[in-house]
């Protein structure tokens, strides 16, 4: 298709619109973020991959497995799309034409065919007569142009005097890189919906921590594992760290002091507590959960205002208005939907009674009143921490004991 034996070949990775928008100083702090967030998805210092950043809040990779570095940076929050482009010279209208035809020539035969060209640059020719040139040297071995619904179309880029034909596309998260906002402290169940509130902070520009409460033993590498898969597969820029603290000694002590229609809600108020302390002590100003309105008694509008007013400060909730269905599909999208299904469900302490939908403020106030004094602080004593790099299933955590 070609009269060169390996074309040149390189990726371009487009930064998302939210950035494109906003101010030039703005945009000045973002894209060098991005950049680095490009360079450790593609292996950092022992990659062989070069990030160049573009003039047009885009950015150049070359590299030795273009496909590879492609699937991966498109897991790079803040990437809105890359195109993994084949290299030719274009100096005049006809030069194109026939470079494009060489290149995509085979693959129209027999094939309806449509062309897309943008360009920068100045050209003493439109887009438009682009399309129409690589078009009419095309045709001959097509089965014809078809504008709405093409077999093949061709995307080709033009910059100046030279072009890229688009060989292969790949859709990125979009949104903010991380590391242009305020960390995050996520609390991390194991559940299909913490891990989809952590990537939405993230998509956010946020770097997280994901804090775990303990319930039983062998539910906490479950959950680290659910995280690490997570951690893995997007958190370029995030540098998370893995937080653990026993929460098995406050369930005990709920369930034998508390009405069972309290129970559930007493203990997310204190659990959001104990997360507010830790994130106090990392100076992390967010804390996150993965609370979704009404999806569950505990979870009612009246109990939110309730964990929140406990705890002193408030909690984000980006799954606050999604349906468990979209729940569901994000964490299919994402990755994390088949292992967080294995998790099982260790925090119900209702005994099947019926959850209290709007518990009032004195009654739990009581109730946590009876709970045994210095019962947090004998938890948070439990406090072990490891980054998320270095996790692997039964490595000991580092104590922190606060």
């Amino acid at each position: 298709m070609s009269s060169s034996p390996n074309p040149p070949q390189y990726l371009r990775a487009v930064a998302s619109s939210e950035i494109f928008i906003k101010s030039r100083r703005t945009r000045a702090r973002f894209m060098p973020i991005l950049q680095a967030n490009l360079e450790h998805a593609l292996g950092g210092e022992q990659s062989t991959a070069t990030v160049t950043q573009g003039k047009h809040n885009d950015f150049q990779i070359v590299t030795d497995d273009l496909e590879a570095a492609g699937a991966t940076a498109a897991r790079v929050f803040g990437i809105d799309r890359l195109d993994l482009l084949t290299h030719i010279e274009a100096p005049t209208l006809e030069a194109l034409a026939s470079g494009v035809d060489r290149l995509v020539g085979d693959e129209v035969v027999g094939k309806k065919f449509a062309v897309r060209v943008r360009r920068t640059g100045n050209h003493e020719w439109r887009s438009k007569d682009a399309e129409i040139a690589i078009g009419n040297a095309l045709i001959g071995r097509s089965a014809g142009v078809d504008l709405t619904a093409p077999e093949l179309l061709i995307r080709v880029r033009v910059e100046r005097q030279s072009a890229g034909v688009v060989a292969k596309s790949w859709s990125g998260p979009s949104g903010l890189p991380v590391g242009t906002q305020s960390p995050a402290l996520v609390l991390l169940s194991g559940g299909i919906d913490s891990p989809v509130a952590a990537w939405m902070m993230m998509r956010r520009g946020c770097p997280i921590d994901m804090l775990h409460f303990q319930l039983e033993c062998n539910q906490a590498d479950h959950a680290l594992a659910v995280g690490h898969g997570l951690a893995t597969a997007w958190g370029y820029g995030a540098d998370t760290t893995f937080h653990v603290i026993n929460f098995e000694s406050v369930k005990k002590e709920i369930s034998a002091s508390v009405h069972p229609r309290l129970r559930q809600v007493i203990l997310k108020q204190l659990m959001t507590a104990a997360a507010h302390q830790v994130a106090g002590h990392l100076d992390i100003p967010l804390v996150v959960t993965g609370d979704s309105l009404g999806q569950v008694s505990s979870q009612t509008a009246a109990n939110l205002v309730e964990i929140d007013r406990y705890a002193g400060a408030p909690v984000l909730r980006p799954l606050l208005t999604f349906t468990k269905q979209e729940i569901v599909d994000r964490a299919r999208q994402i990755g994390t939907y088949e292992l967080s299904t294995r998790a099982r469900e260790v925090c119900d302490l209702s005994e099947g009674r019926p959850v209290e939908t709007a518990a009032p403020t004195d009654r739990l106030l009581h109730s946590i009143g009876r709970l045994r004094s210095g019962l947090i602080d004998d938890a948070m004593a439990t406090w072990e921490s490891i980054p998320a790099a270095e996790w692997f299933p039964g490595v000991p955590l580092t104590p922190r004991g606060a």
